[in-house]
């Protein structure tokens, strides 16, 4: 099974980016390819730009992992792994697929989201309002 691992360091602690990856609520505020995300009592489905994604379980240790675990289409799973690096956190996003052909493609998307993470962690560490976050500055900024 093809696998992507990219990696990017953040300033900010291993709490505050355990708490934004795992809040569902928040995901489609910050990650440029979720649309939106529905909650029900047996899932969680995601609606991104990459086809609907369906959500069967998650597991996570706090402040070190999580991964969401995928029903059908050509993605598995994703997760993170954080690890601290002084007064940063470095975060590495993995992805499991079923076919390689979309490796580089899933490795774009993955430094994407990776950024866009950094970028929503210092704008709420400098006190701004989530709601503000205008997560498609990114596909637009240098």
């Amino acid at each position: 099974m093809p696998r992507i691992e990219r990696k990017i360091e953040i300033e900010s602690s291993l709490e505050s980016i355990f708490n934004i990856v795992m809040d569902a609520g928040i995901v489609s505020r910050w990650n440029p390819v979720v649309d939106d995300a529905e909650q029900s009592p047996d899932n969680l489905l995601l609606k991104t730009n990459l086809g609907d994604l369906n959500i069967i379980n998650t597991e996570s240790v706090e402040n070190e992992s999580m991964a969401i675990h995928i029903e059908q289409g050509n993605i598995n799973s994703i997760g993170y792994f954080l690890t601290p690096k002084k007064d940063k956190t470095e975060v590495m996003l993995w992805g499991e697929f079923n076919d390689k052909k979309y490796t580089k493609t899933y490795k774009n998307v993955a430094d994407l989201i990776l950024k866009s993470l950094k970028r929503y962690s210092a704008f709420i560490e400098e006190g701004g309002n989530p709601e503000d976050f205008d997560k498609k500055q990114l596909l637009v900024a240098p």
